[in-house]
């Protein structure tokens, strides 16, 4: 329904569907697998809050902690009513905050908590992380719904007053799609020409409609001058501390967003080899007469170069933009980031970061129904997508129910064509059972190695997409735990009778699982899969020391 009349109508008709007994763990879980979906209209993607209200009026006969756990991770907001006979420690375990967990008598005294619950809907709290979940290691990566990001926007006269209403809606869409708050997503920006100049800092506002009502009343700063690596300098010491509002140091993930129009009269390096040890992670969008070299030295990878010729053109970047802004993980200072992406040419270490080694996982059971041509076909697409070859990327395909079977290693083939060619006689595995746990750890020890074409210990990003129709039979938890130690970065694909809360313990954040109702939906998450697995960020701590001798050896810093 669209209209509130519509819903109203819809409730004072609803009748008791009846029943004994009360299975409320498993109601938890089918509304996470039905209802909090893209397909149902859930816009858990464009950052909108989602909100669970339970009212019970009993003790769950079955476990609701597994199911509840889930939702939370899914960063859905539970509320739990209780009335007459409903158990209070459920109620609480169930509950996003104890807050949220709300008892009455009977019935008939709803309206005495009716205002509580609609204030607590009207500002929800921050979903909690679910610290008691067994097999689930916490991971930086798993704080990414909290970032702090910092627009520096040139303000000369490159973009003048014309242009910055098209920067402003630029700016405005972006923010609208992220999910503003204290403790979710911070917005901090500055503006600068031969100076810079600070708008409102991250924690100046905590609103989205504050943010925007900002954005839509800047005015432009004026002059002729870029000095554009002072401006990365002065966000740097203004912006990125923790009492302009940074979170660093909590290890929230911080990224810069430049905007320039024009070329810096001043070095751009020094600043930007700063940003980078400090761990934020630098995206540059150039406009017009923005000098493409200096935009590389500034990103921190290729792949967060946008350009454009005019300011009109801008939305065709916004969701190239948007994709690694909302997904990806960096490090905090201290910790080394590997970056999918293509390579600079003048460095051999970083030609070996941005190679890819990718490994589909596909549920090959009767499960999976008539639907595994259209599976194969999807295959096929996104490998079209890819840059395939020795030193670039390399695909294997693994498919699995009750035991896994490897189709082709990494070092298979080294051309698109020849890779292409094999999936196209790809053929269903069948079985009944769907053991994704021993395939997982089937992958991890037998794939993604050496002997099998990994490059994995020369630096390349190591990813893992599974493709599944069905709930497993085994346990996931500790294969997934070993999938992430070893580096590897799964992306998860359920469509069917998929468990979204099994989904959850296998990739490193939601942002990594696409729900779909059936595999018909594929190609509707192609170009987003693509976006991912070409702008991942690895985070892994440091392992080794550097043993290279320096030129100016009587120098050290103690």
């Amino acid at each position: 329904y669209s209209s509130e009349d519509e819903i109203r109508s819809h409730v004072e008709g609803l009748r008791l569907r009846g029943g004994t007994s009360l299975n409320t763990g498993a109601a938890l879980d089918y509304v996470l697998r039905t209802h909090f979906t893209r397909p149902s209209g859930s816009r858990k993607e464009e950052g909108v809050h989602q909100i669970l209200v339970l009212v019970a009026a009993g003790r769950s006969r079955d476990n609701v902690k597994p199911s509840a756990d889930a939702l939370k991770q899914a960063a859905v907001t539970i509320f739990a009513v209780g009335a007459w006979n409903a158990d209070q420690g459920q109620l609480r375990e169930i509950a996003s905050d104890p807050s949220l967990s709300l008892n009455v008598q009977e019935f008939h005294s709803l309206p005495n908590v009716q205002e509580q619950v609609m204030m607590s809907i009207s500002t929800p709290p921050a979903p909690r992380e679910s610290t008691n979940a067994p097999t689930v290691p916490i991971n930086p990566a798993q704080k990414a719904s909290k970032r702090d990001i910092v627009f520096l926007i040139d303000g000369s006269d490159n973009v003048g007053n014309t242009n910055l209403i098209l920067v402003h809606d630029f700016i405005r869409n972006i923010i609208e799609n992220l999910n503003i708050g204290s403790d979710h997503v911070r917005v901090g920006l500055a503006q600068f020409s031969y100076n810079a100049k600070t708008e409102f800092y991250l924690n100046t506002y905590t609103s989205k409609a504050e943010i925007l009502r900002r954005v839509k009343g800047l005015k432009l700063k004026g002059g002729t001058i870029l000095n554009t690596g002072a401006a990365l300098d002065f966000v740097f010491q203004n912006h990125f501390t923790s009492q302009a509002g940074s979170r660093k140091d909590q290890g929230v993930p911080q990224f810069l967003v430049l905007f320039t129009g024009g070329k810096s009269l001043d070095a751009v390096k020094p600043q930007a080899d700063a940003l980078k040890r400090a761990a934020i992670a630098t995206f540059a969008v150039g406009v017009r007469n923005a000098d493409l070299a200096q935009l590389q030295e500034i990103a921190t990878d290729p792949n967060l170069v946008f350009s454009v010729k005019e300011f009109n053109n801008l939305p065709n970047v916004q969701e190239r933009v948007m994709t690694p802004l909302s997904t990806l993980s960096v490090p905090t200072a201290g910790e080394s980031t590997r970056i999918a992406g293509e390579p600079p040419v003048t460095n051999e270490k970083a030609s070996l970061a941005r190679q890819r080694d990718i490994v589909f996982l596909i549920d090959g059971t009767l499960g999976m129904g008539k639907a595994f041509p259209l599976v194969r076909a999807f295959l096929m697409r996104v490998i079209q997508e890819l840059d395939i070859g020795p030193d670039k990327d390399q695909i294997a395909v693994v498919q699995y129910s009750h035991d896994p079977k490897t189709e082709f290693e990494l070092n298979t083939y080294t051309s698109k064509d020849e890779v292409l060619a094999a999936t196209t006689q790809l053929r269903r595995k069948t079985g009944r059972v769907l053991n994704t746990g021993a395939a997982l750890n089937y992958v991890t020890k037998n794939v993604f190695i050496t002997s099998a074409g990994s490059r994995r210990d020369t630096g390349a990003t190591q990813i893992l997409v599974l493709i599944t129709a069905g709930k497993s039979r085994d346990d996931v938890g500790q294969a997934a735990f070993a999938v992430k130690r070893a580096g590897i970065v799964p992306i998860a694909i359920g469509a069917k009778s998929a468990d979204t809360s099994e989904l959850l313990q296998i990739v490193y954040e939601s942002n990594f699982i696409f729900k779909l109702r059936d595999f018909r939906e594929l190609p509707s998450i192609q170009k987003e899969l693509i976006s991912k697995v070409k702008t991942v960020f690895i985070v892994e701590e440091i392992t080794a020391v550097n043993t290279e001798v320096l030129p100016e050896v009587s120098k050290r810093d103690i």
